[in-house]
């Protein structure tokens, strides 16, 4: 085959490449794209198609791709959160890697959309009412803040995205992957009253969300399975007052909660938080208190808080997060809804599972 001239400075189309392989656009179209099931191709235009492909230095416009509706293999992620989760100790960072992982498995690209702002300045995924994200087949979105009103839009607009983390105030109508926290804190309770354990100490937040709401529900449907009342079932507040909790005690610090663990008797502290877990098992070590054989402690994982960003002792024992698990999970969510946009909204929980941690055993 004879050498071949891109045609001047102009951006090489497929039609080029068309007249270049003397085939029709139809057929170069569905070469390039992959899509075997459209019109059949021989083997021998298929090596001509690519021939013509590499000589002309040929690539897609991605942009028009998506604009005429078609797949292009690439998956977008796009976060509220003012910066991306780019450090490893920052808790949404994990959920991209899994996301990262499983995109590179399926053989898709990942597109991180960071720059549109609305009128205050806030990340939006709308700039100047356009969709952002439709430079991408669909989207993940990863972060604890969410623009409801903007959710409902891409949702009725039919673009797919799959939401990390549950999220109930936007609706049913959207799909998520999330952490089954409630089945995880049970767990814990389980696990502990079967070690002996009768009385036990839960240290809530001061912040209310979804999360640690199925935390605090799995605890007390575990508690109330193995008849668990309010003296032997205790909680308290960490830090201060929890609005959402208007009946729960305040335990001011550390030193709070092991004096409300040793005045109810309670052998066992769960904490809501790792990284209040992890000031309470210092705290029991500095004070002499023998952890796990006096005071079993553990955690029940993070939620996002950027400002209480800590490493855990590993010798804690953890209900750990399935970050991971879960960003590959919503990239294989989002998948399907692309292959079968009318099969609807899915929802899914990822199970939690403790760590191998050195701070819980039998009660003396």
């Amino acid at each position: 085959m004879a050498q071949r001239r891109r045609p001047g400075n102009r951006r090489v189309t497929q039609s080029d490449v068309a007249r270049a392989a003397n085939v029709s656009t139809a057929i170069v179209s569905t070469v390039i794209n992959g899509k075997n099931d459209a019109i059949r191709v021989s083997e021998q235009t298929r090596e001509r198609v690519w021939q013509a492909v590499r000589e002309l230095h040929y690539t897609p416009n991605i942009a028009a791709q998506s604009l005429a509706g078609g797949r292009n293999r690439i998956i977008g992620a796009f976060t509220y959160q003012r910066l991306f989760p780019w450090e490893s100790r920052d808790f949404y960072y994990e959920f991209l890697l899994g996301i990262e992982e499983e995109a590179e498995a399926v053989a898709h690209h990942l597109l991180l959309f960071t720059g549109a702002k609305n009128d205050s300045g806030e990340r939006s995924i709308y700039n100047r009412d356009a969709n952002m994200l439709r430079l991408a087949d669909g989207a993940i979105l990863v972060g604890g803040r969410v623009d409801s009103g903007e959710l409902a839009k891409l949702s009725a607009d039919g673009y797919p995205f799959v939401m990390i983390g549950r999220h109930d105030d936007v609706g049913p109508q959207v799909s998520w992957v999330a952490a089954d926290y409630a089945a995880g804190a049970g767990s814990v309770v389980e696990d502990l009253y079967a070690r002996g354990h009768r009385r036990l100490l839960y240290v809530a937040g001061t912040r209310t969300q979804e999360t640690l709401v199925e935390r605090r529900t799995g605890f007390a449907a575990a508690c109330a399975r193995h008849r668990l009342g309010a003296k032997r079932a205790r909680m308290v507040a960490f830090g201060a007052a929890n609005p959402d909790l208007p009946r729960v005690p305040v335990a001011g610090d550390e030193a709070a909660v092991l004096a409300a663990a040793q005045e109810s008797g309670a052998t066992a502290v769960i904490a809501e938080s790792s990284y209040v877990a992890h000031r309470l098992y210092e705290a029991a070590l500095a004070r002499g208190v023998d952890v796990p054989g006096a005071l079993s402690v553990v955690g029940l994982g993070d939620h996002g808080d950027r400002e209480n960003v800590l490493s855990p002792d590993p010798a804690l024992t953890l209900l750990r997060t399935p970050s991971r698990e879960i960003g590959a999970a919503a990239v294989r969510m989002l998948l399907r809804l692309l292959d079968a946009p009318e099969g609807g909204p899915e929802q899914e929980f990822i199970a939690c599972e403790p760590t191998g941690g050195r701070t819980v055993g039998a009660p003396a």
